[in-house]
């Protein structure tokens, strides 16, 4: 991994099932944009899953193409913010796909095309 994460540590990052991470690393453009998002709403921006390893993904649930999987996504919340303030801030940040999980309070970032498709892909979970 050549990008260095100014505020997400490894242990974030790394499978919950296997504690692994993706072949290549995680997603540098992903990574960039958890930097910038948490630098744009001046708080700490938790994550509760970055990469999954298939076999994890699988026992969660996750579709097959997740981009947890390629190491392209995360789950993130932030104290004090409500969903559709953070999935906001975001679209400022221009993350290609964002996903607003209201039942279950997170927001789905991901850089499925290495951030150049700003707000491409957007759903309510």
């Amino acid at each position: 991994m050549a990008y260095e994460p100014k505020y997400f540590t490894e242990s974030e990052m790394v499978c919950k099932h296997c504690e692994g991470l993706p072949p290549d690393g995680m997603n540098e453009a992903l990574l960039r944009k958890l930097d910038e998002l948490r630098e744009l709403v001046q708080q700490p921006v938790h994550t509760t899953c970055m990469y999954r390893c298939p076999e994890h993904n699988a026992e969660v649930g996750g579709v097959e193409n997740s981009q947890h999987v390629l190491g392209n996504a995360a789950d993130i919340y932030c104290d004090g913010l409500s969903v559709d303030e953070l999935a906001d801030a975001a679209v400022t940040v221009g993350f290609d796909g964002i996903g607003r999980y209201y039942e279950q309070e997170f927001v789905h970032v991901d850089c499925r095309d290495n951030g150049e498709s700003p707000n491409a892909y957007t759903w309510e979970g």
